[in-house]
């Protein structure tokens, strides 16, 4: 074989080998793809039953309602009361023996049944078997003791005075009174729930709030927020929100604005004014709804010039409470004119004789109890003394309080007193009235929960509360309480509301309307009369 021939056949096999090389690099290229595919299918499929996942996840999270309240948590513990919207607080973490529908009937809460026993001095209530505490702990016939023991709130105020709890076994608990009681009736306010034992250490001291509700204490942020956490072992229908965020923002202009703008989900006792407008906003739903709360100013009838019913009478007549609601309130509200309590409770009088504004009756009577301007200052005088009076208005239950009182003051100045609105913080308040240096306070609900008309006995002579002694108003309360016959127990709360008009111990300003405004995408919640009261186990996002 020539040389020629040697490099002609090497060029060839040469040729060939590369052939053969490309065509494994293509096939090995070709896999690589395919395995590039494959792989980017299974990624793209692990990628999406992850996502999923982390939308599931998602949607959990989702399940977090936040709600704006206007006051701080003042107490987690039931030796003293829960001011303000502490109560909305409370509502979720604890609950009560006897629970209230939203139209204020009696329903069971934790007592499944009850009867009673000689005439209501005896009542006893079978508790539900299979509910935890938060901690895991049982409710017991002994959980319910220790709830209304003598360090609980509702007995050391003598609320509620029982000559004996008796636990009769785990699930019956037996309360005596000296005294015939509507128990059932106490036993629905939020303030006296049923709270673990183990909530307080073996030398007493509190721990942390430990009840059955359908959410659980996670923490506290003083002034800021309250976190609470779905409770994962509910002994009723499983809530459907996993957290619950209330948002502490005293100011109701900042409550309206971060519902507007989305940044919370709820907002509690909506300012009157601020209602149309919300209504008129297609991403608000504002649930409504006439309440157990009345405002109303309290008179100090143990010192002048209020100890004249003459002149208590005077402001009565001078006040425009329908003018309040209309112009002040945007018709948000019944107009109360002097009725004592609202018109939704119990043994209302419909025929209860109301005031009007009528300022020629109101001089009149202010002349007869010795009134009069004799400078021309449009100020009147009694004895060298000026018909000064202040009115007090304490950490307000609502915004509408200053405002309401501020028009009060103009509506009184017509008809010769000098007003100062004077407004305080809660502990001045108290200590205020403790002392008796005031002249009017101005209120809202007090002794008010559910539908029977416990609010009468703030003006019982021996109450912490009263400003006001009349023996023939005692015993008025003393019957209306003690009386089984239900004809002549309406018959004797008709009495003390007509003895209220007259006597005025404290003149009725307004019936409230309950708010409660949420995002559109908020179902579930149903409002209640009950206030304070929030119930937001049925509640979820969608």
């Amino acid at each position: 074989m020539t040389m020629d021939q040697r490099l002609l056949l090497r060029e060839k096999r040469n040729k060939r080998m590369e052939y053969c090389n490309n065509k494994i690099f293509q096939e090995e290229k070709m896999s690589k793809k395919r395995l590039c595919l494959l792989a980017c299918v299974i990624f793209m499929s692990v990628l999406l039953i992850s996502g999923c996942n982390v939308k599931g996840e998602e949607s959990k999270k989702d399940q977090v309602l936040n709600v704006a309240i206007g006051t701080d948590i003042n107490t987690w513990n039931i030796t003293k009361f829960p001011a303000g919207d502490a109560r909305f607080v409370w509502a979720q973490i604890y609950e009560t023996l006897v629970r209230l529908d939203s139209d204020l009937n009696l329903v069971p809460g934790l007592a499944e049944s009850w009867e009673s026993q000689e005439d209501r001095k005896v009542w006893i209530f079978k508790l539900r078997q299979g509910v935890t505490f938060h901690d895991g702990t049982p409710l017991t016939a002994e959980a319910v003791k220790f709830s209304y023991g003598d360090k609980a709130y509702v007995t050391k105020v003598k609320l509620l005075q029982f000559e004996n709890i008796e636990a009769i076994d785990d699930y019956t608990v037996k309360f005596t009174s000296s005294n015939p009681i509507q128990l059932p009736t106490y036993m629905t306010h939020i303030a006296w729930p049923v709270v673990s034992p183990t909530s307080v250490s073996d030398t007493g001291e509190f721990i942390k709030p430990i009840g059955t509700g359908p959410f659980e204490y996670n923490t506290y942020s003083k002034g800021q927020e309250v976190i609470l956490d779905k409770n994962e072992n509910y002994w009723g229908e499983e809530p459907k929100l996993n957290q619950v965020v209330f948002k502490i923002v005293p100011d109701a202009s900042t409550r309206i604005m971060a519902l507007t703008s989305g940044d919370i989900d709820m907002s509690l006792k909506i300012p009157e004014s601020d209602v149309a407008q919300l209504e008129a906003n297609k991403d608000i739903n504002v649930n409504r709804k006439l309440s157990t709360f009345t405002d109303f100013l309290q008179f100090n009838c143990a010192k002048a010039p209020f100890d004249d019913v003459n002149v208590r009478k005077a402001v009565a007549n001078a006040i425009d409470t329908e003018n309040i609601v209309k112009n002040v309130l945007n018709s948000v509200g019944v107009a109360a004119q002097g009725r004592p309590y609202s018109p939704i409770m119990m043994y209302v009088d419909k025929d209860l004789p109301l005031y009007s504004q009528n300022l020629d009756d109101s001089k009149a009577l202010l002349e007869a109890a010795g009134w009069k301007d004799l400078d021309g200052d449009k100020v009147r005088e009694k004895d060298g003394q000026p018909l000064n009076i202040v009115f007090l208005v304490g950490q307000s239950w609502s915004p509408r309080e200053l405002k309401i009182a501020e028009v009060c003051q103009a509506q009184l100045a017509e008809v010769g007193f000098s007003v100062e609105v004077k407004q305080v913080e809660t502990a001045a308040f108290t200590e205020l009235e403790k002392a008796g240096d005031f002249d009017v306070l101005m209120r809202t609900g007090y002794y008010v929960w559910g539908p029977y008309p416990y609010h009468v006995k703030v003006h019982f002579s021996k109450n912490f509360a009263s400003h006001y002694s009349n023996p023939a108003y005692d015993q008025l309360v003393i019957e209306g309480e003690n009386t089984n016959d239900e004809t002549k127990k309406e018959e004797i709360y008709k009495n003390i509301q007509n003895m209220i008009i007259d006597e005025v111990p404290a003149f009725y300003l307004l019936h409230e309307e309950k708010i409660v405004a949420t995002q559109k995408n908020v179902m579930g919640y149903e409002i209640s009369a009950e206030d304070p009261w929030l119930e937001l186990k049925t509640v979820y996002i969608k």
